[in-house]
């Protein structure tokens, strides 16, 4: 339990190496939005799955997070999409009654608790591929990117679909596995570390033997038309 909640959310959100998934109901705070920006930049996937009322609610970093390029789901629950938790690599689960705002913060009384258990992690990550997959309005996120005048690339059908690459994951540099996967680059060296001790790769799905690596990814890179094989 977290005396500091900010402080402990901007230190593991700095501390991210692969992926960020949240799912919040009020993002309000920029000094934990900004912290997510420049993960995004060092590679790390962030994913934001937000209530439907921070598409236009004034002080939301909605908004600024789509056009900073993180990703970002509205829900299609029609009351309150009330979760408030973030999971950082499979690794280190946030979770508690602190959302991420300045009130939160600054006036009230809350929790936080920083979780490490892997059972615990893997029930909250399988939430956040429902909510994700299954559970997202794509009008409402469609408006979300029209007011934040940013092009709605990914869940169109209109865009142009990108090119398809392919990488082979047993012969693909260090460089090669960061720009097409577009993967962090510590992420990328233990892709490398897991190919010598296995003496390559003999499935693409043996990637998943990293548990920075989730079904999240897989559906990204199929959405990104990218083909990974292992000759």
């Amino acid at each position: 339990l977290s005396d500091n909640p900010q402080k402990e959310i901007i230190k593991n959100i700095n501390q991210a190496e692969a992926f960020i998934n949240i799912a919040m109901y009020i993002f309000t705070d920029r000094e934990i939005a900004i912290p997510l920006v420049k993960a995004r930049e060092r590679g790390v996937r962030v994913r934001l799955y937000l209530d439907q009322d921070q598409v236009d609610y004034k002080y939301s970093q909605s908004r600024f997070l789509v056009q900073k390029g993180i990703k970002t789901r509205i829900s299609t629950n029609n009351y309150i999409m009330h979760n408030k938790f973030a999971i950082i690599d499979n690794r280190i689960l946030l979770t508690g009654s602190y959302n991420w705002t300045f009130s939160a913060n600054r006036r009230n009384d809350e929790n936080l608790m920083v979780i490490d258990d892997p059972e615990i992690i893997a029930r909250y990550q399988n939430q956040f591929e429902k909510l994700w997959f299954d559970k997202f309005s794509l009008e409402r996120t469609r408006t979300l990117y029209q007011i934040a005048k940013v092009n709605f690339p990914f869940l169109s059908t209109t865009s142009p679909k990108p090119e398809a690459q392919t990488i082979n994951i047993n012969s693909a540099s260090l460089e090669e596995l960061i720009s097409i996967l577009q993967i962090s680059e510590p992420l990328a060296r233990k892709i490398i570390a897991l190919r010598e001790e296995l003496g390559g790769f003999k499935e693409p799905q043996a990637l998943t033997q990293l548990p920075e690596i989730t079904n999240l990814e897989w559906q990204e890179w199929k959405e990104e038309r990218i083909i990974i094989n292992v000759k």
